[in-house]
């Protein structure tokens, strides 16, 4: 339902056309394609498109039990032995922060354009797919019917969506851990530090500590990444302790916030 009120206002907004000798559901627009897919987003392991892709945009909606209006930007990527929404357990998509950096800030001005009663928040890397090979990212207006069905809504996220894919906004490439599933430090430090992030794991990683799910958050991230950034408070002493001597073999700076 979101998805569908996001790829109305794509259209409308960008004027769509369909592609050319394509079957139905597929439209361009310069060198921005959208894709009806035929599966849920987090179990869309084929693109089945004929065209080199950079980039894959879910629009998308979520959902959570506090049912609060939020505009939401993540990864996805299963980061424990645990995969029961898509993809592979311990397995994380490619990603691209100048694009989870773009897709925040875009939506924090959409927000303030359209004087919006929403949040505005990163989350966690959580959820499928995690093999489509490309930078991966999930753009989202939640978090009940309600939300999914605000056509100003639909509309903020369609903004975000386009802004993303074709003005990545660079930063200090970064990995997130620690925090809950909403991402308030990091979030924060794009807005106030510059900062661009890859995957961020959230204290729930703590519960199946695997370094080379640490390891793998920076091989996966598109271009030179050697800043871990920790919400600090947002990780228990013995855990952080754990993630330090991790990182420090990695060998990358380490920023508190």
């Amino acid at each position: 339902m979101a998805a569908q009120n996001i790829a109305r206002e794509l259209v409308r907004q960008r004027d769509f056309r369909p592609v050319h000798g394509a079957s139905g559901g597929f439209f361009e627009q310069g060198e921005v394609f959208l894709k009806h897919a035929d599966t849920d987003g987090i179990h869309t392991n084929n693109l089945d498109v004929n065209i080199k892709v950079d980039l894959v945009i879910f629009a998308s909606r979520h959902r959570s039990e506090k049912g609060e209006p939020t505009l939401t930007a993540h990864w996805p990527g299963n980061a424990t032995s645990r995969a029961d929404f898509g993809g592979n357990a311990k397995s994380l998509s490619l990603a691209d922060p100048p694009r989870l950096r773009a897709a925040l800030l875009a939506l924090d001005a959409a927000r303030e354009k359209r004087n919006l009663n929403y949040a505005v928040s990163l989350e966690a890397t959580h959820h499928g797919p995690t093999e489509l090979d490309v930078p991966t990212l999930f753009i989202e207006v939640g978090s009940t019917e309600k939300e999914w069905n605000d056509t100003e809504a639909a509309a903020a996220v369609s903004e975000a969506i386009w802004k993303t894919a074709t003005e990545p906004v660079p930063g200090k490439n970064a990995v997130g851990f620690g925090g809950g599933h909403y991402c308030n430090k990091q979030s924060l430090a794009i807005r106030k530090d510059g900062y661009a992030f890859g995957h961020i794991l959230s204290k729930y990683f703590f519960e199946e500590y695997d370094e080379e799910i640490i390891r793998m958050a920076f091989n996966r991230t598109i271009g030179e990444c050697r800043t871990a950034v920790i919400d600090w408070k947002g990780v228990r002493g013995t855990e952080r302790a754990k993630l330090l001597r991790t990182l420090e073999e990695i060998g990358v700076q380490i920023v508190r916030v």
